[in-house]
């Protein structure tokens, strides 16, 4: 074991030891996590009203899943907010996810998808708002957009 190695080792085995004998209050972590989420003031969030992997706090419906014809399930997630609507289903394939979407009311020269590792990528819109992503990696992500009246509205994120 190099220095290196016995360095983060004895930094992880501290941070046990601080969270052990010192826990961050929740309050503390709630706001964090608001200003965290405070960052984009001018955006306005786009909630999710709808998920197929499990219920939504606050909706009472029954989760619905479709099954693929190999087995695998597809999962539809909608979101609301600022006047647009995005609607999204994703089915799982051998070599990543494919993600078909919707956005009704953005802007179609405005949308991004932001991961989270910080990096964007521009979705190409078609007339109807529509858009198709194949071999897409797992992982959290959130679809900024601006809409049709120009202010700018951005999904929560989602784990996919």
């Amino acid at each position: 074991m190099n220095a290196d190695q016995g360095d983060d080792a004895l930094l992880e085995w501290l941070r046990q030891v601080a969270l052990q004998a010192d826990p961050v209050p929740e309050g503390v972590s709630a706001a964090a996590r608001a200003a965290i989420g405070m960052h984009d003031l001018d955006g306005r969030l786009a909630e999710l009203i709808a998920d197929s992997a499990g219920a939504v706090p606050g909706l009472e419906y029954d989760a619905v899943r479709r099954a693929t014809t190999d087995g695998s399930t597809e999962r539809l997630l909608s979101f609301e907010g600022e006047g647009v609507r995005v609607e999204v289903e994703i089915a799982p394939g051998a070599e990543g996810l494919t993600v078909i979407g919707q956005l009704v009311g953005a802007a179609p020269a405005e949308c991004q998808l932001e991961y989270g590792d910080g990096r964007r990528e521009t979705v190409q819109l078609d007339d109807l708002g529509r858009f198709l992503l194949e071999q897409w990696p797992p992982g959290p992500v959130r679809i900024r957009c601006r809409s049709a009246r120009g202010t700018p509205v951005i999904t929560s994120w989602v784990n996919l």
